[in-house]
């Protein structure tokens, strides 16, 4: 008799954010409004290579594939914290996610003025 294949589908419940795209310390553009994630761990090789690159990651997510975010952009999650994207990276999962990592933001970013 044949076994179901485990789904292990991907869920992204753990919250929601924003990505910004930046320029001069000031918030540009919102890229994309609601963006749902799920947290996972950083791992040993990315938490070291961050480390020796001189940055410190905080946190790293999960996104669906077809999220609009990039390295460099700020992420705001739900409570407003800011993040400064550092990398992104295709992760194989079901259905297919981004893998985001996140630093602090060494500056409180602003909503650039129209005056």
């Amino acid at each position: 008799m044949l076994k179901p294949k485990a789904t292990n589908l991907q869920t992204y419940t753990d919250g929601w954010g924003t990505s910004w795209e930046v320029s001069d310390r000031r918030l540009v553009k919102e890229k994309q409004k609601i963006i749902h994630f799920a947290e996972t761990t950083v791992g040993m090789y990315r938490f070291w290579e961050a480390m020796i690159a001189g940055t410190q990651l905080r946190k790293a997510i999960l996104v669906p594939e077809r999220t609009d975010i990039m390295e460099g952009d700020i992420f705001v999650d739900s409570d407003g914290t800011q993040y400064e994207v550092k990398q992104v990276d295709r992760k194989d999962t079901r259905p297919v996610s981004l893998l985001v990592s996140l630093s602090a933001a060494q500056v409180t970013y602003r909503r650039r003025s129209n005056g």
